[in-house]
């Protein structure tokens, strides 16, 4: 479900897009299962090379007893493939600070380092008490949180005596810095020369009350995400910790008091309407930060948030720890009953969304998302409720002044191995649908929401020059599938969109069920240069969305590669 901006509460708070990629896309469903069983999954790659990851709510890596809260080791890569196995579960991980019979340990992030500088890294896992039962606020509070340890690579933890939150920063996700948290140490280009050294803390974000939206509303949604830092030799001491406090003059500011600590990122979008998974009343739409994971992405020299709602994911990137955060993907996966991966044309989202550090490219444009999906939400072509993994394809923004990429003139730009088609919604997930040369196979924006403004697009990682779009609609559709208004011409400028001014349309767009039908339409327009393009506007019907079968993008210029003057307008590409 597509998130917009209205909010429950007074708030109106939307970060910005980013220019720092030009492409950002997300598999539509685990192509990377394995035989690990639960949820959640937070990791951290450690010394010995290894991927240690705790899981929810089931067996991980063994066929032994069901657990609340389970530590597994990771073996491998997915080009070499994956093993498991099971190290740890239950009270011998965590204990449940909570009452025993109302909540359930769950783990929500994980650090391998050597705080105690033996050599070794430990082990340190962030762990929150989740309300479980049959009951309105079942999964819906998280009062406490605590971290635990293990000096032998997750086969035996130490814990202290009681939480080390309550109320507020309940779901910890630590900063993923690579193997070891190598990756500390570039953080010293990023504080003034004598700023106290930050590659010794390891840092932590934090959302409060609850793990995503609290469907039955007892407790506040996430709406804010904070950062904190502690030494790596005083991580389980709750006094040592400090909380960001700002910046000042660009350098972050830390607080013993979590009374003034501020928010590194705040989102207030909504989205989806959707029925809850569990047993409850209908929700309200979710909120769009929940407990994710965020790591460095080293070749590229960016910070990623991957977080997600119950239909959708929500990423998020920054140049420091502290931001500016910035939106670079939201990518709809429709209402239920989703496909598993298992099925003719699989298709889910998923929730706990995470990027091993582990699993990130050398040059940092290829990643895995780890996510699971929920038990209920569909059991056709399979499960995801394991460790699983999808491909996140990451390409950066072309430097300023990028020359375009020579093509003929009028060939299909969208035919390019490297384009990369995108919607607002696309019902059955199949975006390929819109450039593979065929106007027998369609697709249509429809998620169960009636969005205002919606649109098909192509996005490439290098400047292109284009003068002309030809839309081929989706069939013959007498309820919705078209434009309440001839759909506008945009592309992308900088961070955002721009409208192309002097566009004609070929035939006239009708604004009804005529322009269904496997009908094309040609948007012509002043050449531009940009690395992205797409046609908007408002979904008619009472459905309230749009069809297409292709989207073909044609190249300026003449057939021997000469281009026509181009307007670049302010783009960064």
């Amino acid at each position: 479900m597509t998130a917009d901006a209205s909010t429950t509460g007074s708030r109106s708070i939307v970060p910005p897009d980013s220019d720092a990629f030009a492409v950002v896309a997300v598999e539509e469903h685990a192509s990377l299962p394995t035989a690990g069983d639960g949820d959640l999954w937070p990791s951290a790659w450690a010394d010995d090379d290894a991927l240690y990851a705790a899981c929810g709510d089931g067996l991980g890596f063994a066929d032994g007893d069901w657990s609340d809260i389970l530590v597994n080791r990771i073996d491998g890569t997915p080009a070499t493939g994956l093993s498991g196995e099971r190290l740890s579960s239950g009270r011998d991980v965590a204990p449940v600070w909570t009452d025993p019979s109302r909540f359930n340990s769950k783990p929500t992030g994980m650090v391998a380092v050597d705080g105690n500088g033996d050599g070794r890294d430990e082990l340190y896992l962030a762990v929150q008490d989740l309300r479980h039962g049959a009951t309105p606020d079942t999964f819906n509070t998280a009062p406490a949180a605590g971290i635990v340890r293990s000096d032998d690579y997750g086969r035996t933890w130490h814990h202290g005596a009681g939480p080390m939150f309550t109320g507020e920063m309940t779901t910890l996700m630590f900063l993923d810095l690579g193997r070891s948290s190598s990756g500390a140490k570039v953080l010293r280009d990023l504080v003034p020369p004598d700023a106290e050294d930050p590659a010794g803390f390891v840092y932590a974000y934090g959302l409060d009350h609850n793990w995503r939206t609290s469907y039955s509303g007892v407790v506040p949604d996430p709406e804010d995400l904070y950062l904190a830092r502690v030494r790596v030799d005083a991580i389980q001491d709750r006094a040592s910790w400090r909380f960001f406090a700002g910046l000042d003059g660009g350098a972050p500011l830390w607080s013993a008091a979590l009374a003034e600590r501020v928010p590194v990122l705040t989102d207030t979008r909504r989205t989806g309407t959707g029925e809850p998974v569990v047993t409850g009343p209908k929700p309200v739409p979710g909120s769009v930060l929940a407990q994710g994971g965020v790591v460095y992405n080293a070749p590229l020299r960016r910070f990623l948030y991957t977080s997600w709602t119950e239909f959708t994911f929500e990423f998020y990137e920054a140049p420091t720890p502290w931001g500016p955060w910035r939106r670079i993907l939201t990518h709809d996966f429709g209402p239920f009953p989703w496909r598993g991966p298992l099925a003719a044309e699989a298709r889910h989202g998923g929730y706990a969304t995470t990027v091993p550090s582990k699993f990130i490219s050398a040059d940092g444009r290829e990643a895995w998302v780890q996510s699971n999906w929920f038990v209920g939400a569909s059991t056709y072509g399979g499960s995801s409720y394991g460790f699983s993994l999808r491909r996140l394809r990451l390409e950066p923004m072309p430097a300023p002044g990028s020359p375009p990429h020579p093509v003929a003139g009028g060939s299909n730009l969208a035919a390019l191995p490297q384009a990369q088609p995108f919607a607002t919604a696309c019902r059955s997930g199949q975006l390929g649908v819109l450039v593979d040369g065929r106007s027998d196979r369609a697709e249509d924006s429809w998620n169960g929401v009636v969005k205002e403004r919606e649109h098909w697009g192509v996005a490439w990682p290098f400047p292109v020059v284009t003068d002309a779009v030809e839309y081929t609609t989706g069939p013959f559709d007498n309820g919705s599938g078209w434009f309440v208004e001839p759909p506008q011409v945009e592309v992308r400028d900088g961070a955002g969109w721009r409208v192309v001014d002097g566009t004609t349309i070929e035939p006239a767009y009708p604004c009804s069920a005529a322009a269904t039908g496997r009908r094309t339409f040609t948007f012509r327009f002043p050449a531009q240069v940009t690395t992205g393009i797409r046609i908007a506007g408002r979904a008619g019907g009472w459905g309230g969305y749009t069809s297409i079968a292709e989207l073909v993008v044609r190249a300026a210029g003449t057939a021997d590669g000469t281009t026509a003057s181009a307007d670049r307008g302010s783009i960064t590409a």
